[in-house]
């Protein structure tokens, strides 16, 4: 198996995109008190069509690691440690991230 991120269709995108939450209550409570209609209908728009996942049930909670943030070259590297015993090319492709995450990210920086 291979990461979405590597199949060259996907155009580097992986299985899932990040709705930023934070940001948008900064929206909601910042500068402009509300968020745009166009945009409170699109956000509404993608979680009636159950396109949206908040993880905030037992059923459907995760962890998001970005490879920046600076302990998620420890995780990523068990994971592909794993992964490799049950599938070495997915394996392989989580270490290829988790070589390039953590300190030895460019934008390395404690997780917020």
């Amino acid at each position: 198996m291979k990461l979405d991120r590597n199949i060259a269709e996907n155009h580097g995108r992986g299985k899932y995109a990040l709705l930023l939450l934070r940001s948008v209550e900064q929206y909601r409570g910042g500068t402009f008190n509300s968020i745009r209609p166009d945009i409170l209908a699109a956000l509404k728009l993608l979680s009636d069509e159950h396109l949206l996942d908040f993880g905030d049930t037992p059923e459907t909670e995760f962890f998001v690691m970005r490879l920046k943030d600076q302990f998620a070259s420890h995780g990523l590297t068990a994971y592909a440690n794993a992964a490799e015993l049950v599938d070495y090319e997915y394996g392989q492709e989580v270490g290829a991230l988790a070589k390039r995450s953590g300190k030895n990210n460019p934008f390395c920086k404690q997780p917020d």
